[in-house]
């Protein structure tokens, strides 16, 4: 199992996957730390330097800092020994640019690969606004695809869209179509794979003050919107209840915690309270035991996805957005797609046959579920 560690910024997310895996391998499991971005800050937490691959720091805990830059280019040369149009060009790994969001893309890829090896990997991947740039590179490639080329295959194919195609068909050479449109398939059955809650799931860590709370209202239901399950909450960093001077800042959190609960009443809640950096295992053992009181540090094996896109003979799309505001919730429908806002995210979602084609559809919303169906009557 992979948890994805995001929040609001600074380095809480890497100390919460940090003492996560650590309190794991306390307890006799096999667990990975790893870390993505340029900083890499969890390397202080664990007191060892980055490297290029996986490697033990202490029994049955390894440590991985993972590098963009070095599996993109790996990834492009497995394309071009793969993709003869792709062989000749002129372009080597190390020119090649960082789209945002394709470094969780890469590294989700390459820790699936080594899940076997692990009963836990906890992976930190920093500020949310970084998950959900990459959740939505599918969505776009589609729509570029969509407006040049049309649909011709896989997940949306459209004939109307074809015709309806900036670029004619008829000038271009098939095999260059043929691969565009198959990279387009592939690109979101790679996502569909990555959001599949019995592979990955999300523990998204609050800061403690109010505009950590504005942040999460929006992105903790964006994330559940691209179908990335949430399944805990860790409110962090706390500051120690009773100091004096610290009066006006531990009301805030007191609140924050008592906000949390209301508007995430049904997700577990932890406390990740305040501390030095660890700089060590030991540290961080102690630091998730007191996070981990229960001793329920992996995540529980039966899980919903929280988005459902089904077919006939019931034909309808159910999301669960958890905390999201009504004002903040926007529907808009064009063509075969349903347009869903959560705040500042915005989700492209192919809808079911028995929804497309014009049909009128009506949308309600069940506690903190969406549900767009048929309009009948």
């Amino acid at each position: 199992m992979i948890l994805i560690f995001v929040g609001s910024g600074g380095g809480t997310t890497a100390t919460a996957a940090a003492a996560t895996a650590a309190t794991a391998a306390a307890a006799g499991r096999r667990a990975l730390i790893a870390s993505i971005g340029p900083s890499h800050s969890i390397n202080a937490l664990v007191g060892v330097a980055a490297a290029t691959a996986p490697h033990p720091i202490a029994p049955g805990l390894d440590f991985w800092a993972l590098d963009a830059l070095n599996d993109l280019s790996a990834v492009w040369g497995e394309l071009r020994n793969r993709v003869s149009t792709l062989a000749n060009l002129p372009i080597n790994g190390d020119e090649l640019p960082i789209i945002p969001g394709s470094d969780l893309f890469l590294a989700v890829a390459r820790l699936r690969l080594m899940a076997p090896n692990y009963d836990l990997i906890c992976l930190d991947a920093g500020h949310h606004d970084s998950l959900l740039r990459a959740l939505v590179v599918p969505d776009t490639f589609r729509w570029v695809v969509r407006l040049l080329l049309g649909l011709d295959r896989g997940p949306g194919r459209s004939s109307s869209s074809i015709s309806r195609a900036l670029l004619p068909s008829a000038i271009m050479p098939f095999d260059w179509i043929a691969q565009v449109q198959e990279a387009r398939v592939q690109l979101e059955h790679l996502r569909d794979e990555t959001v599949n809650p019995t592979a990955l799931r999300v523990r998204y860590v609050l800061r403690p003050d109010r505009s950590g709370l504005e942040e999460a209202l929006n992105a903790l239901p964006a994330i559940q919107l691209f179908g990335l399950l949430v399944e805990q909450i860790i409110v962090g960093p706390l500051l120690p209840e009773g100091v004096l001077a610290l009066g006006p800042l531990i009301a805030e959190q007191r609140q924050i915690l008592a906000d949390a609960a209301r508007f995430w009443g049904g997700l577990p809640q932890r406390r990740l309270e305040i501390a030095a950096t660890p700089g060590s295992v030991p540290g961080l053992t102690a630091l998730g035991a007191a996070l981990y009181p229960d001793g329920q540090v992996l995540p529980h094996t039966d899980a919903t996805t929280p988005l459902r896109i089904v077919g006939p003979p019931d034909p309808h799309v159910a999301i669960d957005l958890p905390g999201l505001r009504r004002e903040a919730l926007g529907l808009t429908v064009s063509g075969d797609e349903l347009i869903v806002r959560a705040g500042p995210y915005r989700r492209h979602i192919l809808m079911p046959e028995g929804l497309r084609e014009g049909v009128a559809i009506r949308a309600a919303r069940q506690g903190d579920t969406l549900i767009v169906r048929p309009r009948t009557g």
